[in-house]
C-alpha cells in the first residue's frame, strides 16, 4: 500500500520549517511576482518634470502606493500585483489634476503610462480631475524578453482544458503537451514558477504540483531574453495566483462532459498491430466522460490588514481505450486545493503564505494489448507545496524581499490489486497475471518521494536611471526510489504459462528471473539521490533615455550531486552572462527593436544524480531437462545462468565540470498596431551544448558495429562513462511571426514559426555513445525539428453578450529514424543519419542498407488540431447586480480528426511493422461550463 509523508505529521513539520525560515530576512523572489507601471511626466512644452507626486490604487492593491518622478521625469511603481482597473492620480499645484483609469498591470511587464500636465486655469474647478480612460499597450520597451502574458480572462475565453500547465502551448516557439519543449530544447528543460517560486519536478522538470485553473490571475510564459534572475534552458511558466482583498469574492464553475456528448471510435490507437487490428468489429464504441467542479472564494479576514483566497478543483475522468477485442476503461480522479493568506501589517511590509495540495489517481494506466486486464497497473501520486513571500520596502528606491518554500511529491505505481503477490508471466509479447516493467524501471511496483527546499533572497535598488537587483538562490533537491518485482520473480514463457511444478506446462517454460537487492537478498531495492544548487546573480536595467534601455547581468551557478548513500558524485559550475538592448525608434512606444544574448547552465537534478545508482540484480535461469537451473548472484561457470543489473556499471567523469548549457542570440522587431495589440518578428539562434551522454568505454566492436570482438580490460563486462562531451549538442535556427493583444472586438494570440534544428543527441542518455561505430549516424535533424508551426488562440466579442474563441495548431511532422534491433543488448542498429531511412530493393523487398543514393528523409505525419468555444453572458436573461453568470460550450477536436499521430520506426526482416500507426488523435470531446462569479 502507498505510504506518504502527507499521511503522517510530516506535512505540518515542513510547513513550520518553511514559515520560520521566512521570519524577517530580506530577499526578492526568484521568479517575478509582480508587474510594474512606468512612464514620464511632462509639462505642456514637453519638458520633463521632476519631483512630481504620483499615486496608484486598484482592486488588486490592498493599499495605495506613492512615488515621485526623477530628474528626467521618469517614475516607476515596482511591486504592483497583476490586475485590472488600476488608477493613477497626479495632483500638482498650478496644473490641472489628472486621473488615468482602466490601467491593466501584467505579470513581469511594465505598463507604460505617460502623463502630460496642463496649466491650471481659473475657469476650472479646483477639485475637478481630468479623467482619462487608459487603453493598455502591451508593448514593453523595458525588456528584450520574448513570450506572452495571458490574463485569467484570456484563459477563460480560450478553448483549453482547465490545466495550468497547458497554457504555454499557445505561445510562439513552444511545442505540444503539458511539459512542452521550447525551440528544439528538451521538454525537461522547462521550469514552472508559482507566485515566483520554482515548483518544477526535481526529476523530470514537469510541474510538481498542479493547482486550480481559475485561481490564477496571470499566466506569464517566457520563451527567451531571460533576465539574470532566471536560469533555464527551456521555457518558463510563471503564474501568480489570486489574492484576497477587502471585497468578498466568489467564483464557482461546473464542467460537464457526459459520454453521450463526445464522439466515439473503434480505431485502436494503442495496440499491438498483430492483435485484433480490424476496421470493423462488434465491440461497443469507446466512451469518454469528464466532470469537474471548481470553486474560488476570497475576502478580508481583517479589513485593510489580512486577506484570504481559497480555491479547489475536483476532476472525474473516464476514458476507454479500444483494443480491438475490448474497450479498457481508464479512470482518473484529481483533487486540487489551495489556500493563500496575505497580510500587510504596515504600508511597507507584506507577507503571503500559500499552501497547495494535489492528488491524482489513474486506473488501468497501461491500456494496451501488451498487458492483460489482470496485469494492469494504477498510479497514485500527489503532494503539496508551501510558499512564503515577505516584502519590505525601506524607501521608494530600496526594496527587500524573501521567498522560500517546499515542494513534496510522492508516486506509487503498481498493480491494480495492491496486495497481489501473483508472479508475472510474459509470453507472446504480452504480460499476464501481473504488471510488467513500469515507467522504464526494473520492477512492477515503484514508489518515489521527491522534495525541493527553496530559499531565494535578493535586493532591488535604484540609482537615478539604473534599476539594479542582486540575489542568491539556494535549493536542495532530493529523491528516494524503491523498486521491486512482485514475488521477487518473473517468468518469460513460450506460447503459454509455465508452472515449474506441473509437468504438463513444461512445454511453455523458457526463462525464470529472480531479483535481488544490493545486499544479495530477494527483496525491494531502495536508492536515494540529492542535489544542492546555489546561484547568484546581479543585473542592471539602465533607462539611458526615452529611446534606449540596456540590461546587463551576470549569474553563476553551482551544483553538487550526490548518489546512493550520500556518495558525492561531482560538481557542476556554470557562468551565465546576459546582455540585451531595446530601442524605441520613434520614442512613442509604437515600434521597438530588441536584441539579446544570454547563457543558461543546467547544474544538475535528481534524475542525473540517480543515473549511476544500482538497480535490482537480475539472475536469469534457463529451463532444461525438466527444471530451471539453480542460479544465484554468485554462480559462475554455468551457461544456463546469467546475471544482469545490480551495480549499474556507470560512473561519472569527474575530470570535467562543464554542465549542459544553452547560448541564445535573438533579434526582434515589435510594432503596436493599436494601443492594445502588437505584431512582431523574432529571429532566434540557440545552441545546446554538452548534453548528458552514456559513453561505453570497454567494448571493442567489429567494423559493422554488430559484434563485440574484445574488451579493453579483457573482462566481459560493460563500463559506461557518464559525461558531457562537446560533441553532444543540438542547435535551433528559427523565426517567429506573431500577433497578440486586443484590437476592437478581436483578442489575438497567434503565430507562425519556421524552425530548423540539428544535432547529435535526441535526449539525455539516448544511445549516443553506446557504440562508437554508430556515432556518425546520430547526427541529423533533432526530434524537435518541426519546420512549420501555425497556432493561435483567437477570440471575438459581440455586442449582444456572446463571445467566441478558437484554437488551432498545425505542425509539420517530426523526423523519423528507421532502425533495426541488434543482437547485442538489443541496441539500435542504424545505417543512415538521424531522420532518414532506406528505400526498398525491388529484387528482394528489403531496405538496401549499402546504397547511399537510396537514403531519403523520413517524417512522422503532420498534425492539425482545431478547438472552438462559445460563451454567453446569462445576465442578459437573468438580471443580477453583483453576480456574473456565464454559460460556455467548448468543442475539442471539433473536426473529429482521427488522423495518425505516430507511426512505428523499427524495421524488421520478419514480421515487419515499419510505418504502421501506433497512435491516433483522440475523438471530439464537448464540455459545458456554467460559471457564477462576482
Amino acid at each position: 500500500m502507498k505510504t506518504s509523508l502527507l499521511r503522517g505529521g510530516g506535512a505540518l513539520a515542513l510547513l513550520l520549517v518553511a514559515f520560520f525560515a521566512t521570519l524577517p530576512l530580506p530577499a526578492l523572489a526568484a521568479g517575478q511576482n509582480y508587474g510594474r507601471m512606468a512612464g514620464y511626466v511632462y509639462d505642456p512644452t514637453g519638458a520633463p518634470l521632476a519631483e512630481v507626486p504620483l499615486t496608484v490604487s486598484g482592486p488588486a492593491l490592498q493599499q495605495p502606493q506613492s512615488r515621485t518622478s526623477g530628474e528626467d521625469g521618469r517614475f516607476e511603481f515596482d511591486t504592483l500585483p497583476p490586475g485590472e482597473n488600476y488608477v493613477l492620480e497626479v495632483n500638482v499645484p498650478g496644473f490641472a489634476p489628472i486621473k488615468k483609469t482602466g490601467i491593466t498591470v501584467l505579470l513581469g511587464q511594465a505598463s507604460q503610462v505617460d502623463v502630460k500636465l496642463e496649466v491650471f486655469t481659473e475657469t476650472q474647478a479646483v477639485a475637478t480631475y481630468e479623467i482619462v480612460e487608459k487603453v493598455n499597450p502591451i508593448i514593453n520597451p523595458d525588456s528584450a524578453q520574448t513570450g506572452a502574458v495571458m490574463t485569467a480572462e484570456k484563459a477563460a475565453t480560450s478553448p483549453v482544458f482547465t490545466q495550468v500547465q497547458a497554457m504555454p502551448q499557445l505561445v510562439a516557439g513552444v511545442g505540444q503537451g503539458n511539459a512542452p519543449s521550447l525551440r528544439a530544447g528538451l521538454s525537461r528543460y522547462g521550469k514552472f514558477y508559482i507566485d515566483g517560486m520554482d515548483t518544477s519536478d526535481v526529476v523530470d522538470g514537469s510541474i510538481s504540483s498542479p493547482m486550480s485553473f481559475y485561481a490564477v490571475e496571470n499566466f506569464e510564459v517566457i520563451t527567451g531574453g531571460l533576465d539574470a534572475q532566471y536560469n533555464s534552458l527551456g521555457l518558463i511558466e510563471n503564474v501568480v495566483s489570486k489574492s484576497g482583498s477587502n471585497k468578498f469574492t466568489y467564483d464557482v464553475t461546473m464542467i460537464l462532459s457526459p459520454a453521450w456528448a463526445n464522439a466515439k471510435y473503434r480505431g485502436a490507437a494503442n495496440q499491438n498491430p498483430n492483435v485484433a487490428n480490424y476496421t470493423q468489429n462488434e465491440v461497443p464504441l469507446s466512451e469518454t466522460a469528464f466532470y469537474s467542479p471548481l470553486v474560488g472564494v476570497g475576502g478580508p479576514i481583517i479589513k485593510d490588514k489580512l486577506w484570504f483566497y481559497f480555491s479547489g478543483q475536483w476532476n472525474f475522468s473516464k476514458r476507454e481505450t479500444p483494443l480491438g477485442e475490448e474497450n479498457r476503461p481508464s479512470n482518473t480522479e484529481t483533487r486540487l486545493a489551495r489556500l493563500k493568506l496575505t497580510w500587510q501589517p504596515t504600508p511597507k511590509d507584506r507577507v503571503s503564505l500559500a499552501f497547495n495540495y494535489d492528488n491524482n489517481n489513474i486506473t488501468n494506466q497501461v491500456s494496451s494489448t501488451f498487458a492483460s486486464p489482470e496485469a494492469e497497473t494504477k498510479i497514485d501520486r500527489g503532494g503539496f507545496f508551501t510558499i512564503v513571500n515577505y516584502d519590505r520596502s525601506f524607501t521608494d528606491n530600496v526594496l527587500f524581499q524573501l521567498q522560500t518554500g517546499i515542494t513534496y511529491k510522492d508516486i506509487w505505481n503498481g498493480p491494480m490489486d495492491e496486495d497481489s503477490q501473483d508472479i508475472a508471466h510474459i509470453y507472446n509479447s504480452t504480460t499476464y497475471r501481473n504488471a510488467g516493467a513500469l515507467r522504464n524501471e526494473v520492477g512492477n511496483l515503484v514508489t518515489e518521494e521527491r522534495m525541493r527546499f527553496q530559499f531565494d533572497p535578493t535586493l532591488l535598488f535604484k540609482v537615478k536611471n539604473h534599476q539594479m537587483k542582486a540575489g542568491v538562490q539556494v535549493s536542495y533537491l532530493s529523491g528516494d526510489k524503491t523498486a521491486q518485482v512482485i514475488g521477487n520473480r518473473r517468468f518469460n514463457d513460450r506460447n503459454g504459462e509455465c508452472n515449474p511444478d506441473d509437468p504438463s506446462t513444461f512445454q511453455y517454460c523458457n526463462e525464470r528471473i529472480d531479483f535481488y537487492n544490493t545486499d544479495g537478498v530477494q527483496a525491494p531495492l531502495t536508492t536515494e539521490a540529492s542535489v544542492l544548487t546555489a546561484g547568484a546573480f546581479i543585473q542592471d536595467r539602465w533607462n539611458v533615455n526615452r529611446y534606449l534601455t540596456l540590461v546587463a547581468g551576470l549569474r553563476a551557478d553551482l551544483g553538487r550531486l550526490y548518489g546512493d548513500n550520500n556518495q558525492f558524485i561531482t560538481n557542476l559550475v556554470g557562468i551565465g552572462p546576459r546582455f540585451s538592448a531595446t530601442y524605441d525608434i520613434f520614442g512613442n512606444r509604437s515600434t521597438l527593436v530588441k536584441a539579446h544574448y544570454g547563457r543558461s547552465n543546467e547544474v544538475g537534478d535528481v534524475f542525473i544524480a540517480q543515473h549511476a545508482n544500482p538497480e535490482l540484480l537480475q539472475v536469469r535461469s534457463t529451463f532444461a531437462g525438466g527444471a530451471f537451473a539453480d542460479c544465484a548472484p554468485d554462480t559462475v561457470g554455468n551457461t544456463q545462468c546469467s546475471v544482469a543489473g545490480g551495480a549499474s556499471g556507470r560512473f561519472f567523469d569527474k575530470s570535467s565540470h562543464t554542465p549542459p548549457s544553452v547560448d541564445e542570440v535573438s533579434l526582434g522587431l515589435h510594432h503596436a498596431i493599436s494601443e492594445g495589440a502588437v505584431i512582431g518578428t523574432d529571429l532566434t539562434y540557440r545552441k545546446y551544448s554538452n548534453m548528458w551522454v552514456d559513453e561505453e568505454v570497454n567494448r571493442i566492436w567489429d567494423p559493422s558495429g554488430q559484434r563485440v570482438i574484445g574488451y579493453v580490460d579483457n573482462v566481459n563486462h560493460t563500463v559506461v562513462k557518464i559525461h558531457n562531451p562537446d560533441e553532444a549538442w543540438r542547435d535551433y535556427k528559427g523565426v517567429d511571426l506573431w500577433a497578440q493583444g486586443r484590437t476592437g472586438a478581436w483578442d489575438l494570440l497567434a503565430s507562425y514559426t519556421l524552425g530548423f534544428s540539428n544535432g547529435t543527441v535526441g535526449d539525455y542518455f539516448d544511445g549516443y555513445g553506446a557504440n562508437p561505430r554508430f556515432k556518425k549516424f546520430f547526427e541529423g535533424p533533432s526530434p524537435e525539428d518541426i519546420r512549420h508551426t501555425i497556432k493561435g488562440a483567437v477570440g471575438y466579442t459581440t455586442t449582444f453578450g456572446l463571445d467566441f474563441g478558437v484554437r488551432f495548431n498545425y505542425r509539420t511532422g517530426a523526423p523519423m529514424w528507421m532502425f533495426q534491433e541488434g543482437s547485442v543488448d538489443r541496441q539500435r542498429v542504424v545505417r543512415s543519419p538521424r531522420g532518414t531511412g532506406h528505400a526498398y530493393n525491388t529484387s528482394n523487398g528489403i531496405p538496401d542498407f549499402n546504397d547511399p543514393a537510396a537514403i531519403s528523409e523520413l517524417r512522422q505525419p503532420s498534425q492539425f488540431l482545431f478547438d472552438v468555444q462559445a460563451r454567453y453572458d446569462l445576465n442578459r436573461i437573468v438580471k443580477t447586480q453583483e453576480t456574473k453568470m456565464e454559460l460556455t460550450l467548448i468543442l475539442f477536436n471539433v473536426l473529429n480528426n482521427s488522423d495518425v499521430t505516430f507511426v512505428q520506426e523499427q524495421w524488421r526482416s520478419n514480421n515487419n511493422r515499419f510505418g504502421t500507426a501506433t497512435s491516433r488523435r483522440s475523438p471530439m470531446q464537448a464540455e459545458l461550463l456554467l460559471r457564477v462569479r462576482n
